[in-house]
């Protein structure tokens, strides 16, 4: 159960999470629905960024690995540069079955300390 857990907690606890819309241009004002997403995110342990934030994270030397969640389909169609693809559901907000478990965990590495940038379509 602690290596399950260690996992639900790199998913809600350690988790970066950046809002890709291709329909939606990014303006200088916050959309409305940030505020929100802001305190959901600093209640269960995670931070959001902003595009001017991730570039800024590309251009660093940090070490840190981008998770397109989306279906591959979506993938395939665009992604960010470097990111790797595994689907994730809305039911696997708490647990992962053990084959995808062990995918994740070979994506994210042996560095726990790493940034984790996990984007999907909408925020869900």
């Amino acid at each position: 159960m602690g290596k399950h857990l260690s996992v639900i907690n790199i998913i809600t606890l350690l988790l970066v999470i950046f809002l890709l819309r291709a329909s939606i241009t990014i303006a200088e004002e916050q959309p409305l629905w940030w505020e929100q997403a802001e305190a959901e995110a600093r209640r269960e342990g995670y931070d959001l960024i902003t595009l001017d934030e991730l570039e800024s994270l590309y251009q660093s030397d940090k070490d840190f690995i981008v998770l397109d969640v989306r279906p591959d389909y979506e993938y395939k169609r665009a992604h960010l540069p470097e990111a790797a693809n595994l689907e994730f559901h809305l039911g696997e907000r708490l647990t992962l079955d053990p084959a995808k478990r062990k995918e994740f965990e070979k994506l994210l590495g042996s560095d726990k300390d790493r940034t984790i940038v996990i984007y999907c379509r909408s925020f869900r």
